[in-house]
């Protein structure tokens, strides 16, 4: 799920963080001035709280011209009574530029539940860490939330204890009739926690990243 990381921490760790667990390089020739984006957050306690990187400032490294997004209107939630599907790239709800992904993510969830069970949603995640001349795709990560509710409108699955993560609450929810799907990270202002202080909700936005490598890319850029 989402980690905190401060601007200062990524821009000094930057490669280290993208080169750990790295499983494929695309080589992206990038023009010397990159595109700076917006990123910041702060340094995660557990585990749980530290698979996903949020943003950092205006002089973020981790840019990439050639590093692109194709998205969709299209919401549909595939499945039925006991399975829901839905994939895209996770989108944070705030316009703040602090709250913006350091890294983007693509994503996958899998819902499924027994008349017998409570069920649950499976995530499945990729990170993309891009910087001025390469984009690494990271490892694959999944996450599991436990179902809460589940009826023919939506459903809402969740995550999080003392001892996987402490600091925050990770709520998952899914609309059947809109499309909609999001998730949010609740504080649960526990001793410790205080860096933990606001939510932050993201939505899941139909599409994908892709590498664009023909000649000439960044023309649109002004």
């Amino acid at each position: 799920m989402r980690a905190q990381l401060t601007a200062k921490t990524l821009k000094s760790w930057g490669i280290a963080i993208l080169m750990a667990g790295l499983g494929v390089f695309i080589w992206a020739c990038s023009p010397s001035k990159a595109k700076k984006g917006s990123a910041s957050s702060d340094l995660s306690k557990t585990a749980a709280d530290t698979t996903r990187s949020k943003s950092a400032k205006s002089d973020s490294p981790f840019q990439n011209a050639r590093l692109k997004t194709i998205t969709s209107p299209e919401r549909e939630i595939v499945g039925g009574k006991y399975s829901r599907l839905a994939t895209g790239i996770w989108r944070p709800e705030s316009r703040d530029p602090a709250k913006q992904l350091a890294f983007p993510e693509q994503v996958a969830i899998h819902c499924s539940r027994d008349p017998r069970q409570r069920g649950e949603c499976i995530e499945l995640s990729v990170q993309l860490g891009a910087i001025a001349n390469l984009v690494s795709i990271q490892n694959p990560e999944s996450t599991t939330y436990e179902v809460d509710r589940w009826d023919t409108d939506g459903l809402v699955a969740s995550y999080g204890d003392e001892d996987w993560s402490p600091c925050q609450r990770h709520v998952l929810t899914m609309d059947f009739a809109s499309g909609a799907v999001s998730v949010s990270d609740v504080p649960t202002h526990r001793r410790g926690c205080e860096t933990y202080a606001e939510t932050n909700s993201y939505r899941l936005v139909r599409g994908s990243y892709y590498v664009d490598t023909t000649p000439n890319n960044d023309a649109e850029k002004p």
